[in-house]
C-alpha cells in the first residue's frame, strides 16, 4: 500500500484532499512525514501521520475544525431556528493545537501545530513558533495537560504582537479554547 493510500485510508479522503508533509518537529527535534487534510470539515488540519524519525508509525490526529460564521460572504446572518443560545467571547488570534504522537518504539511526544501546517514554525505571517515558546515559558503547564488529560487541546494565540482583526492591549497572550 502506497503512503497517499495510507492516508487516504486512515483520513476516509480522496487524494485531492491531501497535502504531503515532511518537517521536523522543533520539539522533539524528529522527522514527521504524512499528509494533511484540506477537506473544509471536521478533518480540516488533520494529519494522517505516516512516518516518525523515518520510521512506520501511522496514526490519525484530528485537529482543530474550522468554525463555519453565521453570516456569508457578503455579510448576510443565517441563523438556524434555535431553543436556546450561549454566547462566548470570539477570540481573534492563531488557533495552536496541542497533540501527542507515537514513534515507532510507541514513545509518546507533545507538540503544536498550526491549522494548516504539521508543526508550529515561523514565516511569512508571523513568528508562531518564537511567540508559542514565550507561552510555554509563562505557562509551563501547558505540556502537561495532553498527556494528563488523554487529550488533544486547542488554544488561541492572540494579541497586539499577533494582529489580526482585532486590536488588543495585551501583547500576547494564550487562551485555552
Amino acid at each position: 500500500m502506497t503512503d497517499v493510500s495510507k492516508a487516504m485510508e486512515l483520513l476516509e479522503l480522496r487524494e485531492k484532499w491531501l497535502e504531503p508533509f515532511d518537517v521536523i518537529d522543533p520539539f522533539s527535534s524528529l522527522p514527521l512525514a504524512g499528509y494533511l487534510s484540506l477537506k473544509p470539515d471536521y478533518r480540516y488540519g488533520a494529519l494522517a501521520l505516516l512516518k516518525v524519525g523515518g520510521r512506520e508509525s501511522s496514526q490519525r490526529i484530528l485537529a482543530t475544525p474550522k468554525l463555519h460564521y453565521p453570516f456569508d460572504r457578503i455579510g448576510t446572518f443565517h441563523f438556524p431556528s434555535v431553543k436556546k443560545i450561549d454566547i462566548y467571547e470570539k477570540i481573534d488570534g492563531t488557533n495552536i493545537f496541542t497533540y501527542q504522537y507515537r514513534d515507532a518504539q510507541s514513545n509518546w511526544h507533545v507538540t503544536y501545530k498550526l491549522r494548516l501546517h504539521p508543526v508550529l514554525r515561523n514565516g511569512k505571517w508571523g513568528n508562531f513558533l518564537d511567540m508559542w515558546k514565550e507561552m510555554l515559558e509563562r505557562y509551563p503547564q501547558i505540556p502537561e495537560l495532553p498527556v494528563l488529560n488523554k487529550c488533544s487541546l486547542s488554544f488561541e494565540l492572540f494579541g497586539s504582537r499577533n494582529a489580526h482583526l482585532m486590536l488588543y492591549d495585551t501583547p500576547l497572550d494564550g487562551a485555552l479554547l
